[in-house]
């Protein structure tokens, strides 16, 4: 009997040292999206005016962006510590973690559809937002220039970048004399429409990083639960020697 209990246990201690193995690569995953997402917001704020600003408490989409980074970034750091180290108490905060960040995330969803925020919405906040060199990757890429337009920057005090103009370099300082090289497109249009088109991706996307969550959760509930049958068949195993040493003793 002794023997049977014994190469169960075995068999118990190899699928939790598998399964270790999975939880720790997902948590790298998940800390590595949220150390670029991080990154990325810390570019953005360094190279433009939004820094300025960071604590009006107006700015909802990099505050929201910035959430979502150090979502990820903290749930990963903590699972990729609990799981190499299968420490049932960083196990059990991992698990208070992922459940806490879920419910943050399935709680935006469901404020965003309560108050019925439009794509274009979100873009425009987000466009407001961001530096200068991620709308001069949109510029480039869709030909366009400005959300709306190049009569958006008449009301503004804000140049126009090279990206505004057709065939423009970086150190192409002819370009902004040139009116007829000027982009007369918006890039509110283009963007929302990609969006559009590629939904089916960026969905996947964002669902697979959910689902990766998910399944943090359910191995986590498991290796908890194996780590503790473990624990308790190793104190038990422990009461029983002792007993049986005092046994002797007393022959």
């Amino acid at each position: 009997m002794n023997l049977k209990r014994l190469n169960m246990f075995s068999m118990e201690n190899k699928l939790v040292g598998w399964l270790r193995h999975v939880l720790t690569v997902i948590s790298v995953i998940i800390f590595i999206v949220g150390c670029v997402i991080l990154g990325y917001m810390a570019w953005v704020l360094a190279t433009s005016i939004t820094v300025s600003r960071f604590l009006s408490g107006t700015l909802i989409f990099t505050y929201s962006v910035l959430g979502v980074g150090f979502l990820f970034f903290l749930t990963g750091l903590v699972g990729w510590v609990a799981s190499a180290s299968e420490v049932l108490c960083l196990l059990r905060l991992y698990l208070i973690a992922l459940v806490l960040a879920i419910a943050t995330e399935i709680g935006g969803l469901i404020a965003l559809s309560i108050l019925d925020t439009k794509l274009e919405m979100v873009l425009l906040n987000g466009w407001a937002e961001v530096n200068q060199g991620t709308r001069n990757i949109v510029q480039n890429k869709f030909n366009c220039c400005g959300f709306y337009g190049p009569k958006e920057f008449a009301y503004t005090n804000y140049p126009l970048s090279n990206s505004c103009y057709d065939g423009a370099s970086e150190t192409d300082v002819d370009a902004f004399t040139n009116a007829q090289q000027l982009k007369q497109t918006g890039c509110g249009a283009p963007l929302k429409y990609w969006l559009d088109d590629n939904k089916a991706v960026w969905c996947s996307i964002l669902s697979g990083l959910g689902g990766l969550q998910l399944m943090c959760v359910i191995l986590c509930i498991h290796i908890i639960h194996k780590l503790k049958d473990k624990s308790g068949y190793k104190r038990t195993s422990s009461k029983r020697r002792l007993h049986d040493e005092k046994s002797a003793y007393s022959l």
